[in-house]
């Protein structure tokens, strides 16, 4: 037996199928990604720089709509042309927000090329880099996170430098 659909049943159906199987690919995605994390190993560079040209252009993802502050922070160590959006002082610890125009991967190879900080830990999943560091005797937890192909968003949480100041930890958990 056929069952017989109008004409827009048969789009419904034929768009939540494609709904189910953007869902698919999107739940593929993210656990092909959650499986990179906790890996100190570096990252597959061509492919990541790959991956991270297929985001928006930075040209229709605005990088510097909200007004750019400047408050010093003690072991705040940022790259270059960063432009800081926030600063909240919470007790112990100071959370920056910021942008600036490199990929994750470039600021990872950014801190792992400084001379002037203690590079505690770094991670890295392409989209995300984790970088834990140390300097002017403060501890700095730093997420950047992919916005557009060559733009990046920064959380940054400074505190002191110890083990259990309160900082994130790594998302990877490891």
């Amino acid at each position: 037996m056929r069952l017989r659909t109008s004409p827009a049943a048969g789009r419904a159906a034929s768009s939540a199928a494609g709904r189910r199987g953007a869902a698919l690919l999107a739940l593929t995605v993210v656990a092909l990604l959650a499986g990179c994390g906790g890996s100190d190993a570096p990252p597959a560079t061509d492919r990541g720089r790959g991956m991270l040209a297929n985001l928006p252009s930075c040209d229709r993802v605005p990088l510097d709509t909200e007004p750019e502050v400047d408050s010093p922070v003690t072991g705040l160590v940022l790259p270059d042309g960063a432009r800081v959006t926030s600063v909240v002082e919470q007790g112990a610890l100071t959370t920056v927000e910021a942008t600036v125009r490199m990929t994750p991967l470039d600021v990872r190879a950014h801190y792992e090329g400084r001379a002037d900080i203690d590079l505690l830990r770094v991670e890295d999943e392409v989209f995300e880099t984790e970088v834990l560091t140390r300097a002017q005797q403060r501890r700095m937890y730093l997420r950047a996170a992919a916005l557009c192909a060559d733009g990046t968003t920064l959380t940054a949480v400074v505190g002191p430098d110890s083990d259990d100041a309160g900082l994130p930890e790594f998302q990877s958990g490891s």
